[in-house]
């Protein structure tokens, strides 16, 4: 299975957005989690009311070199709609440290099979702390808006990203003003997809907007810009990745 990372070289481009709407529309029948690891603190226990523990931290102090779905089930809380998350630290004092130990057990969770795993890795700079978990991963994908500032600043950061990834893709939230092509030929990256920019569906995914996330096939969510062109993405990711089913409409479980 995979171990796919998100993450931005400037601003907030929606980053966590992304990596929860990939992770609930991953292809059925796979088993899923998204990790929080960003290294400057999560999101995702505030904006949904869930415990701080279990989470990230909990999985750094029991990881090791072999680990099983069974072990990750341990250290996951849910969404309202099923999505199996691991949240993130409460601050940047214990996210470098967590993100180095949780590293290469995550990636040998997902080459042995168990399942796939998606990691919002937050911003990425120089010093950044989830670069040992980028290195990991099988593909990198920098969130980033096509407006000329955010181009700007994940052009310079694309080199610094590739050179610790194998192999590392921008990921366009919204079209305008600059769509895939244009992007792709003008800067000489490789595009790997389109989200919608869609701030509404964004809001009830990110839990900006109180309610829960109930999956991206359900409800008005599910007949959304955002939702349809996530299953959209997924399928292009997973077949990329070897995760070659189908890409779906609700989350994959992880137990």
């Amino acid at each position: 299975m995979s171990l796919v990372g998100l993450c931005s070289a400037h601003g907030s481009p929606g980053v966590t957005t992304a990596a929860l709407v990939v992770g609930a529309a991953w292809p059925p029948g796979r088993r899923v989690v998204v990790v929080e690891a960003d290294p400057f603190g999560g999101v995702l226990a505030a904006r949904f009311g869930l415990g701080d523990t279990p989470g990230l931290a909990s999985l750094a102090a029991a990881a090791r070199p072999s680990l099983t779905g069974d072990d990750v089930t341990a250290h996951v809380q849910r969404l309202s709609g099923g999505l199996p998350v691991v949240v993130g630290v409460g601050s940047p004092e214990q996210g470098q440290a967590v993100i180095r130990d949780v590293a290469a057990p995550l990636a040998g969770l997902a080459a042995a099979g168990d399942v796939d795993v998606v990691v919002d890795c937050g911003r990425v700079g120089p010093g950044a702390g989830s670069l040992p978990l980028l290195r990991e991963c099988d593909l990198v994908l920098v969130v980033v808006r096509p407006s000329v500032d955010q181009l700007r600043h994940a052009a310079h950061r694309l080199g610094h990203v590739g050179s610790v990834a194998g192999s590392v893709a921008l990921l366009l939230v919204g079209d305008a003003p600059y769509g895939a092509e244009e992007v792709a030929s003008t800067l000489g990256v490789e595009v790997a997809g389109v989200l919608a920019w869609d701030p509404a569906a964004a809001g009830v995914v990110n839990g900006s907007v109180a309610g829960g996330f109930p999956g991206v096939g359900r409800g008005r969510l599910g007949r959304s810009a955002l939702a349809r062109s996530a299953v959209t993405l997924t399928g292009s990711i997973a077949a990329r990745v070897g995760a070659t089913a189908h890409a779906g409409s609700v989350a994959g479980r992880v137990s």
